[in-house]
């Protein structure tokens, strides 16, 4: 809460005092004063507090919902993808950018904004809440961190729009609860837009793209980094949305057919939503396209049919059937090639329609379904209890999942298994731990679903206290600490050793998780269960993943980068049957080991080539770059030579990164004086490992010229 009026703000403070307190939750106030925006306080007061869930409210409202904490946490819980949410707000913002022009007003509230208390009633969600492009600032509640754009608006005015956009972009859900009867009570007085209103909006129309131009079109909203196709046919584009990233492929085509502009988009299609070659989006009414909506080519969409009824006129000149229908395409979804989808229809979020079906007006498709045919139907449905895709229709879909859940609930209790355990093995790196966690519980992703393991290594800075701060909101955190430092390669293993998950995901304490990369990589285990091994390539953010068997293969596929600790995601049942698990302890390299020892054991493995990860980029070094990467490396290799890895790959790989990996390090080590990592071993361990090989004199002019270079430097 801001305050600049303590009396009005101390009011407000006695019905938060009264409102119930869930058990085993704790609940502090942060108060800024004299801050210069609301923007500003409130990120003040967001970094002050480590709360999970955050409350940002007026110091003029009163929360009259004694039940209100509970009803935001469970609604959270029950919806990791909504990242925020408010009492009131616009599903659509008209493109004033004023949210109360919006004739999709959503919520409830007694506000005062007349002169007198008064209900304001909108519409209400037919759901648990209702997605909303922007809210108002009375009152907003987050789940989710995320910066408040201080640096553009510093008063009073729009920082709830734009903070409602942010948690867009980043692919959160903003959104309006149910509301039985009003939550809160808004004793704001006459509002004034005398304050730097004016100059706030354009600000805000100006930064989120509204009223932008791409060539001679106009745009309704036009996001940043979009790409058109110069031979797209678009008509009417002052009625059309997008978010960023959108991309329409070529001879795609785009209209309004009666150019029926409104204060609000008719087409609207979020962000990172790709539209394929050929397709075509015809609106009288609204079509609305969720985030990352992967369109496939020769895909016609339409709010409309044409009317055929009257018989003494031929059909093109009837008009058409509706003007008030509205498609709707949840986030996430794909369409199939050749789909036709036309009238009122309801796609959910993440469904797959299969090429060539028609989804014919009145048809709603729920979250996460497989559909087909003509017309359209659900063929299968995930069951986010199993965990499992059920087959059949509706009907048939809910009963498999009540003779499924019996095989879904085999652990101790009736719960189901635990699929991921996150291992973090850490050591003096507080500062790089707090990012990680915070990266990781910012996932869209169920808690039950995984756990978090922090195993440190007796570090003498605060690395404990950050740690605890996280178990204070996160039950599924645990945290264990060595009484003495063990060495990178003992703490890796016992920290794997503590998981109870069916998958190890080992973790580096400075890589941090890009939004929405949780599910992604819980999604891809689901689906590749009978791997012992996972690798995420996080260099190649090309989305194929590799299926293929066997450690020679393996080290193909991956090379060098298998020394990645973070991208490493092993079965626990094969890891529990390494033999030797200590063989290769205080090589700086056990991770390796490990990973070929699985492979052994069982073959199949899997590559995923996208990046789901950014890092810290701070090395810190204290070990030799050239022992661990050159003698090392080569060394786990060797070992396998008679287990499964062939001659002719240990020879291949081991003249790859030579010229690819071990020659750029060096050079780069040279030129940002990487003394940490010891490059003086470098040529010396260099030469012992490759004198033998035939290009080695090659190799060794390279590595004189590094030094040439930067002697002369």
């Amino acid at each position: 809460m801001c305050v600049n009026d303590e009396e009005l703000a101390e009011q407000s403070q006695q019905n938060l005092r009264q409102l119930i307190k869930p058990e085993g939750f704790n609940v502090d106030l942060q108060i800024v004063r004299n801050a210069s925006g609301l923007a500003a306080g409130y990120d003040e007061a967001m970094r002050r507090s480590d709360a999970k869930y955050k409350v940002y409210l007026h110091q003029d409202v009163h929360i009259l919902h004694p039940e209100f904490i509970a009803d935001i946490v469970r609604l959270f819980s029950e919806h990791p993808s909504l990242g925020m949410l408010g009492v009131a707000g616009a599903k659509t913002l008209p493109s004033s950018g004023i949210w109360w022009d919006s004739t999709q007003k959503y919520g409830r509230v007694i506000d005062s904004h007349t002169g007198r208390l008064q209900p304001l009633e909108f519409i209400q969600p037919a759901g648990a809440y209702e997605s909303v492009e922007a809210l108002d600032g009375l009152l907003m509640v987050t789940q989710y961190d995320l910066p408040w754009r201080k640096d553009l608006f510093t008063g009073w005015h729009f920082y709830d729009a734009s903070h409602s956009q942010e948690f867009i972009n980043n692919g959160y859900e903003v959104g309006v609860p149910k509301q039985r009867l009003p939550w809160c009570l808004h004793d704001c007085g006459f509002v004034t837009t005398s304050n730097g209103y004016e100059e706030a909006r354009q600000v805000y129309l100006d930064q989120y793209g509204y009223g932008k131009s791409h060539g001679q079109h106009r745009f309704h909203r036009l996001g940043s980094d979009c790409n058109i196709h110069p031979t797209c046919d678009l008509f009417g584009m002052e009625g059309v949305a997008l978010g960023n990233g959108v991309k329409l492929q070529a001879d795609c085509w785009i209209m309004l057919p009666y150019n029926n502009l409104a204060s609000e988009p008719r087409i609207q299609i979020g962000s990172g939503s790709d539209i394929g070659r050929r397709s075509s989006l015809s609106a009288v009414n609204r079509i609305v396209i969720g985030t990352q909506v992967a369109i496939s080519t020769n895909v016609h969409i339409s709010d409309h049919n044409l009317a055929y009824e009257n018989i003494h006129l031929p059909i093109m000149k009837q008009g058409v059937d509706s003007w008030s229908h509205i498609v709707t395409i949840g986030s996430g979804s794909w369409i199939g090639a050749n789909t036709v989808i036309s009238g009122q229809v309801s796609i959910g979020k993440g469904c797959v329609i299969h090429a060539g079906s028609v989804v014919v007006s009145g048809t709603v498709i729920p979250d996460y379904c497989v559909a087909g045919g003509v017309p359209a139907r659900v063929i299968k449905q995930y069951d986010s209890n199993t965990r499992r895709w059920l087959t059949g229709d509706s009907s048939s879909v809910e009963e498999e999942a009540l003779n499924s859940t019996d095989e879904a609930q085999t652990t101790e209790g009736g719960t189901k298994p635990l699929l991921l355990s996150i291992c973090i093995p850490t050591y003096n790196r507080e500062a790089e731990l707090d990012h990680c966690l915070n990266s990781i519980y910012s996932q869209n992703a169920r808690l039950e679903d995984f756990e978090v393991i922090v195993s440190n290594n007796a570090s003498t800075d605060h690395t404990e206290d950050i740690v605890r701060r996280y178990q204070s909101r996160f039950s599924n955190l645990r945290y264990f600490c060595n009484e003495f430092n063990e060495g990178a390669d003992s703490n890796f293993l016992k920290c794997a050793r503590y998981a109870r998950g069916e998958f190890i995901k080992l973790h580096g304490d400075d890589d941090y998780w890009l939004p929405g990369s949780l599910q992604e990589i819980c999604h891809l285990i689901e689906h590749n269960k009978d791997c012992s091994l996972l690798f995420l390539d996080i260099l190649r953010n090309t989305g194929q993943v590799d299926r293929a068997a066997g450690i020679s293969n393996y080290v193909q596929h991956a090379s060098i980068y298998i020394t990645f600790i973070s991208g490493i995601i092993m079965r626990r049942k094969e890891f529990e049957q390494i033999p030797t698990p200590e063989l290769f302890i205080n090589s700086n390299l056990i991770q390796v080991y490990m990973e070929l020892s699985i492979l052994r054991i069982t073959p199949d493995y899997c590559v995923y080539r996208r990046k789901l990860l950014t890092s810290s980029d701070k090395i810190t070094g204290g070990y030799s770059f050239a022992k661990t990467f050159i003698k090392s490396y080569f060394n786990v290799l060797s070992y396998f030579l008679d287990k499964g890895l062939s001659e002719a790959v240990m020879a291949a790989e081991k003249k790859h990164i030579a010229y690819t990996f071990l020659l750029w390090w060096y050079n780069y080590m040279l030129e940002n004086n990487l003394k940490q990592l010891q490059p003086g071993d470098f040529e010396e361990v260099l030469r012992e490992a490759y004198q033998n090989e035939l290009y080695f004199d090659d190799l060794y002019t390279h590595i004189k010229s590094i030094q040439a270079k930067h002697q002369h430097i």
